[in-house]
């Protein structure tokens, strides 16, 4: 590096995975290269460090992010060196961490070396449990020990946030809610179809669609049987639903294993992971997220709605923030397959309604869940820990 560029104040970002890992670290990668472009303006340079790189990360393109192979996880010994060498001879000033601990000793050798600001973005889903006695004392202590904390954490819903003051004893100043944003998906023209012309199906047949991570918690098998039984009393002479789900992961096998043991099995489709999925999931007619978790923020609600579609949720963690029952979408108790089935054959029985419900969510997300928003936000974040006054109006 040249010695005007070594000058200049510097952002590292780090990824927990290669590049091109799936949808959730995509969209994420997709907050870093955007984040850049808005601090070049700034004349700060934004590393994006991958343990690994396969391929050219594809939401870097066209950035001002700089991607490197670099495994700055700080899972290891290994990986702390590797960082504290890259902080020295870049000479970075601010640490941007995505779904890191909120303490952690090694962040201060990372100070030693150089790092002025630890930044943690908490995408996290699940509960934890509220520390008592001893315990809550002891954590409230590390919350407040210098050098080992993060200086800032940013919390994708207002779920993460109350979880991160109220179970990690986190100062409230020093966390802030700053919802994720998606931008309007274009609406189609009447009759256009694009998940049923790739995929070979009926335009007339109503479809149900999820788009997310093959894991337990986020509930596929559920809404394999929700729809199971849902079909299991579908009028004849109607046009059958069909199922499509979109994803891949540890549980993939296993929802493969479950939809051959049901009769609904022919009107069942797994896909594996696509990269066109946003684009098919806006053929839909309904989407589904049936977490059995608290998940943070998921974008398989906020996308969909994006689209105009209405979504049946699970009434956990940050999906309420995003659903409001009835208006632009239906939540539904986790892990319940009746009331799932209910309201997914009340939507597909009743157009007027998913119609209505799905330009309710696009307005909300038009109104709330917006790009822009999120990235003034994380950039005035970022421009803080630099140690840099907020351009004019917002960063």
């Amino acid at each position: 590096m040249t010695p005007p560029e070594r000058s200049r104040p510097t952002v590292l970002c780090v990824c927990n995975y290669p590049s091109n890992t799936g949808y959730a670290w995509d969209f994420i990668e997709g907050l870093y290269a955007q984040l850049a472009d808005r601090l070049a303006v700034r004349g700060v340079i934004t590393y994006v460090a991958y343990p690994r790189i396969d391929d050219p990360p594809r939401p870097l393109a066209g950035s001002s992010a700089r991607p490197v192979t670099l495994d700055a996880t700080l899972w290891t010994t290994a990986s702390v060196r590797a960082t504290m060498a890259f902080v020295r001879a870049h000479g970075v000033r601010c640490l941007y961490l995505t779904d890191a601990p909120v303490r952690d000793p090694r962040y201060a050798a990372l100070r030693l070396a150089g790092v002025r600001h630890v930044l943690v973005h908490d995408h996290t889903s699940g509960a934890r449990s509220r520390p008592e006695g001893l315990r809550r004392l002891v954590k409230w202590a590390l919350a407040r020990v210098p050098l080992i904390g993060a200086d800032h954490v940013v919390a994708v819903s207002e779920f993460v946030r109350r979880r991160q003051i109220d179970v990690g004893l986190v100062p409230p100043d020093r966390v802030t809610r700053v919802w994720n944003g998606v931008p309007l998906g274009a609406t189609l023209p009447a009759g256009d179809r694009p998940l049923h012309h790739a995929l070979g199906l009926d335009p007339n047949r109503p479809a149900v669609v999820t788009a997310c991570r093959a894991a337990p918690e986020k509930g596929v098998i559920v809404l394999l049987r929700a729809f199971d039984r849902m079909l299991a009393g579908w009028p004849a002479g109607t046009p059958r639903p069909v199922m499509v789900y979109m994803g891949d992961g540890p549980q993939f096998a296993e929802i493969g294993r479950v939809r051959e043991s049901l009769a609904a099995a022919p009107d069942i489709i797994l896909t594996g992971y696509r990269a066109d999925a946003g684009r098919l999931v806006a053929g839909a007619d309904v989407c589904a997220m049936p977490s059995l978790w608290e998940d943070a923020l998921p974008l398989a609600v906020m996308q969909p709605m994006a689209l105009g579609l209405p979504v049946v949720g699970s009434r956990v963690g940050g999906i309420p923030e995003m659903i409001e029952d009835g208006r632009t979408g239906v939540l539904v108790p986790p892990n319940d397959v009746d009331a799932l089935a209910q309201a997914l054959e009340r939507l597909l029985d009743d157009p007027a309604a998913r119609q209505a419900m799905g330009a309710a969510a696009r307005r909300r997300v038009a109104e709330v869940f917006t790009p822009e928003q999120q990235i003034a936000a994380l950039t005035e974040r970022a421009l803080a820990g630099l140690g840099l006054a907020p351009s004019a109006g917002r960063a």
